[in-house]
């Protein structure tokens, strides 16, 4: 296979070729259920320095450009028929480590993109404090919210990447909390 991608980057055994590039991005969409957008896969590829920023949104980009994927009206995109087909036939060119570690990567950022859609976290300046106002939803309606005082925007900050990351645990672990308690 011909190195003709950009290496800036990316670790020793990152994908150095165009075609794997366009490959691993098809492989991507072809084997995980959750529902990704065209920056999910260019954030996850860079941040595991599997692949050039430049050569995976280029990528991503002719994939759209063409048909092979399509973007729905929330930017999710699908991948066609065809280049599902394709990647059945070519999949196995892509060493086991990436693909694996490309898959485990664009399902973290998808699922954290999609925690911050769906529970929102408001941080307001409240005299010499902040508050920091965290929303579980389902869907349209939230079925728990929670405030708290910090007296830093360093420490409102903090807790609402950790409430993004995590929303389902905290909101077990408060339940638990309260229900455990013995009167």
């Amino acid at each position: 296979m011909q190195f003709d991608a950009f290496t800036a980057g990316i670790e020793e055994g990152g994908l150095r070729s165009t075609a794997s590039i366009t490959i691993i991005s098809c492989y991507i969409l072809a084997h995980c259920d959750e529902k990704i957008t065209a920056k999910n896969i260019i954030e996850s590829l860079v941040e595991g320095k599997i692949a050039n920023y430049f050569e995976i949104s280029d990528a991503v980009s002719k994939m759209i450009k063409t048909g092979h994927f399509t973007e729905d009206e929330d930017g999710y995109l699908h991948i066609s028929d065809e280049c599902r087909y394709s990647v059945s036939l070519v999949e196995n060119d892509l060493p086991l480590t990436i693909r694996e570690k490309s898959i485990e990567l664009v399902r973290k950022t998808a699922k954290h993109e999609i925690y911050k859609k769906e529970n929102r976290v408001e941080i307001e300046k409240a005299d010499k404090q902040y508050k920091v106002t965290m929303h579980v939803s389902d869907k349209d309606a939230d079925f728990m919210e929670l405030s708290l005082y910090v007296p830093s925007e360093v420490q409102a900050q903090v807790i609402k990447e950790k409430f993004q990351t995590h929303p389902a645990e905290v909101y077990e672990a408060l339940i638990d909390a309260i229900f455990s308690q013995e009167d």
